[in-house]
């Protein structure tokens, strides 16, 4: 039990274990969850591992917007950037996921990423998600992501109803460290690089585009590709701040790589 290494915090926090274990985490998973864009199926498998390692019985509640699952769809869940890293100002989630669990015969949300100070209802959940068509699945904790199937008009295809455990390729590969060690980095990003998110300057475009999407910030610094916004020229234009966060994601990398161990 990892508690026992941990029990001298307790008391300074709180003496409901319910609340202890909400306080844990949000120890556990700073900052990463300050990053809004995405990974949010990594932060929360990440937080079940350590709900585990407590012995703590949980489960994933997960929530698609129809354009997961809906071929004509569009319609994603939208939710205004508290950091205003995203270009257009907004948040914009296919879907998302957190853990659910059940206290006192209720069941609440721990989901970091949209309240960091309390845990939630279901139905507070939702409405803070503003979402008005869903789909909701409550599954298994092992569940990691789930699988899509090819689309005419899905970039990202379309979800099968279907789930996949952290096992395989995705272990092999380590795509739990390198989700987080991109929000770590995305954190560092616009908080050292801050002044050009609170004023309009030269880079303050090229900046948001960068980290406030997280598939651009994932292709730049993780994949080291290109794609329709981050161009060849784009890239060659930010070399020098491309390469100083391509370290300090290496760096991450290797810590969240040595700190998973202990859970996995």
């Amino acid at each position: 039990m990892v508690l026992t290494q941990v029990d001298s915090r307790l008391s300074r926090i709180t003496n409901n274990y319910f609340d202890y274990y909400f306080e844990e985490l949000k120890y556990f998973l700073c900052p990463v969850f300050e990053y809004k864009q995405g990974n949010c199926h990594n932060v929360t498998h990440f937080a079940s591992l350590i709900l585990r390692s407590y012995g703590v019985q949980h489960n994933k509640i997960w929530i698609y917007a129809p354009t997961r699952y809906q071929e004509g769809s569009k319609q994603t869940i939208q939710l205004p950037d508290p950091n205003n890293i995203s270009p257009n100002g907004l948040l914009t989630w296919g879907f998302h996921v957190a853990l659910l669990l059940r206290h006192k015969g209720k069941e609440f949300v721990f989901d970091l990423f949209l309240d960091s100070e309390k845990p939630l209802t279901i139905a507070e959940w939702l409405e803070k998600m503003q979402a008005r068509k869903f789909r909701i699945d409550i599954e298994t904790p092992d569940n990691y992501l789930f699988y899509t199937q090819a689309s005419e008009t899905k970039k990202n295809g379309l979800f099968t109803g279907q789930y996949f455990e952290y096992k395989g390729l995705c272990y092999e590969q380590n795509w739990l460290a390198k989700g987080l060690a991109i929000n770590e980095t995305a954190v560092e990003f616009y908080k050292n690089e801050d002044f050009h998110f609170k004023y309009i300057t030269p880079l303050s475009a090229d900046y948001k585009l960068l980290v406030g999407r997280v598939n651009n910030f994932e292709c730049v610094l993780r994949d080291s590709k290109t794609n329709k916004k981050m161009t060849k020229e784009f890239q060659q234009k930010h070399a020098s701040i491309i390469a100083e966060y391509r370290l300090i994601y290496e760096q991450n990398l290797e810590r969240w790589m040595e700190k998973l161990q202990t859970f996995l």
